[in-house]
């Protein structure tokens, strides 16, 4: 642990001296919160400090402690009687300032346990850079009265329009991507923290998993038993549908190589159709993309996915920070604030596997004022960020149909039962 020892101002800037473009808040409670601080690219920050106060100056021990990233280090410190003490410091290249990137930082405040954490991404346990624990007993620096006191945040380096998201509790314990319903959680599964309960999502994904969840959402129905069947020799088989559709896509924009079913159309409430069915031949793959922060579920109806996350969207770090592997039957979700940035793959062997089918189902929260109706990805080829504007290659009706004709004249030479 490093000793208690004033640290090398990394800038001279007064911390309670807060120039016009310094944003502000409050922790909705005081003494524990996370709050996250984006810098767009184009920002040119050189520094970030992201500062905590006391939420009552006056009514509780004068200092403050807070995080201060650039190029060469990120340090988590403590002010007292107008010194700064260094806690923590890190100069690992991932836990670093970086510059023309589009990136989050986050410091993380848990009086009661008595932590004071830094990430990079999303407000993940997974994304922490350093941490600091400060002493129960031997506490020179009075960090265990000063902390639960702390409620004002503020922020300096992060250009003329800071974006600011503050989350009402500290970074311990990341909700888990695999969701399953209330009646299979068990207190085992509680206390590993393996899955989620859709009960906990917010609002809009439990409408969405509410709808999609149930085991008759599945590819096989009673008109048309063999749908999955029928897919793979599509997808397989030169001339055919699917073949010829996954051959135009990957020498198109982007080279997407896989399918994009729509069940429904827009309705202004999600980016583009808020159900789609996605096929996903062998070896096939998504760009790294977003969601342009809605809420989404995803249930994986066939074959099994590769689903990969990531802290940024930027070509200068494509490092996947952790990764599932979804099966048939699973369903997993994102939001605007975890497991917003991924890319999906299905593992298969490319010669002769088996494709994977997705119902993926969107929607923007309830209080989101300006719906962004992109997907936005990184193009390798290009080494940039595009925009991706939700499209359909059919509906579902007309998908199903297509390949049941397909499927009949392939087999019996027959057409498809009225």
């Amino acid at each position: 642990m490093p000793s208690a020892q004033p640290a090398t101002h990394v800038s001279p800037i007064k911390l309670h001296l807060v120039s016009r473009d310094a944003a502000q808040g409050d922790f909705r409670i005081t003494g524990q919160g996370t709050a996250s601080v984006r810098l767009p690219a184009d920002a040119g920050a050189r520094s970030l400090t992201i500062a905590l106060r006391p939420a009552k100056p006056g009514k509780a021990p004068a200092g403050a402690c807070g995080l201060t990233v650039d190029a060469a280090s990120a340090v988590l410190w403590v002010e007292k009687n107008g010194e700064r003490y260094e806690l923590a410091r890190s100069t690992a290249p991932k836990a670093l300032l970086q510059a023309h990137t589009n990136q989050s930082y986050w410091l993380s405040l848990d009086s009661n346990n008595r932590r004071l954490r830094y990430g990079k991404g999303e407000m993940l346990l997974h994304l922490m850079q350093c941490e600091y624990a400060f002493p129960e007993t031997s506490d020179p620096l009075g960090l265990g009265k000063l902390a639960p006191t702390l409620g004002r945040v503020e922020v300096r380096g992060a250009g003329d329009h800071p974006h600011l998201l503050l989350r009402p509790i500290p970074v311990n314990l990341d909700p888990a991507p695999l969701v399953v319903r209330p009646e299979d959680i068990t207190l085992d599964l509680i206390a590993q923290n393996t899955v989620s309960v859709a009960q906990n999502l917010p609002k809009e994904c439990q409408l969405l998993y509410a709808n999609v969840a149930g085991p008759n959402i599945r590819l096989a129905s009673p008109d048309f038993p063999e749908f999955a069947q029928a897919i793979q020799y599509s997808i397989a088989t030169p001339g055919k549908m699917c073949f010829e559709k996954l051959k135009e896509k990957a020498g198109g924009e982007g080279g997407f190589s896989y399918l994009r079913i729509t069940l429904d159309g827009n309705l202004g409430d999600s980016p583009g159709q808020p159900y789609v069915l996605e096929v996903w031949p062998a070896g096939s793959h998504s760009p790294i993309h977003d969601h342009g922060q809605a809420n989404a579920i995803i249930k994986v109806l066939h074959g099994q996915i590769l689903i990969e996350w990531f802290g940024t969207l930027s070509p200068q770090d494509e490092t996947s920070w952790g990764h599932m592997l979804a099966h048939a039957g699973d369903v997993t979700f994102l939001t605007p604030q975890y497991y917003q940035i991924h890319r999906l793959s299905n593992p298969s062997p490319r010669a002769g596997g088996d494709f994977c089918a997705t119902i993926q189902c969107y929607r923007y929260a309830n209080k989101d004022r300006q719906h962004y109706e992109f997907f936005d990805y990184i193009d390798d080829k290009e080494q940039r960020v595009e925009h991706f504007r939700p499209d359909s290659d059919w509906t579902y009706r007309e998908f199903k149909q297509l390949i049941q004709k397909e499927w009949a004249e392939a087999m019996h030479g027959l057409s498809p039962t009225a």
